[in-house]
């Protein structure tokens, strides 16, 4: 209803039409802002784009060495002078007397990579002094699952 069309002059080549057009756009579109913006550009986006992100996630398992540490490595490099903000779970398996516990060793992480550091934290305790009770702390050096997430700062 109420639709209208331009008839196209039959002088008017296949290039002419083809020049006024949208073109694809050539590059991958930035990634996700904190903020949305509307866009002015004249290209279009491809139905098979993606955006990328700006966390990266990721389940793995891990073997410490000696002192419980690991060094993870980004899939994919923060670019140089950027430190991600990095956040680390240690998983622990049901039915164990200990509790797996991670952390990043301080000052370990740059743009391509991190040391975490896994401790055994006993479930089983010792009275200390003036009958305190004093967690037992071990560095983890079996196999852990680990979630780690890291994103650029905004």
């Amino acid at each position: 209803m109420g639709e209208s069309y331009t008839v196209l002059d039959p002088g008017v080549t296949l290039g002419q039409v083809q020049a006024i057009m949208p073109q694809p756009a050539a590059s991958a579109p930035p990634p996700v802002a904190i903020d949305g913006a509307a866009g002015s550009g004249t290209t279009f986006a491809r139905a098979d784009h993606t955006h990328e992100s700006r966390l990266q996630a990721r389940r793995i398992q891990v073997t410490p060495d000696a002192n419980g540490r690991y060094v993870y490595t980004f899939p994919k490099a923060y670019p140089t002078g950027i430190i991600p903000i990095v956040t680390v779970t240690a998983e622990t398996a049901a039915g164990l007397t200990y509790r797996n516990d991670a952390s990043l060793m301080e000052g370990s992480t740059s743009n391509t990579q991190t040391t975490i550091l896994i401790t055994k934290l006993n479930q089983n305790v010792v009275t200390g002094l003036l009958n305190a009770v004093l967690p037992v702390f071990a560095p983890q050096t079996g196999v852990v699952w680990v979630n780690i997430l890291s994103r650029a700062p905004s």
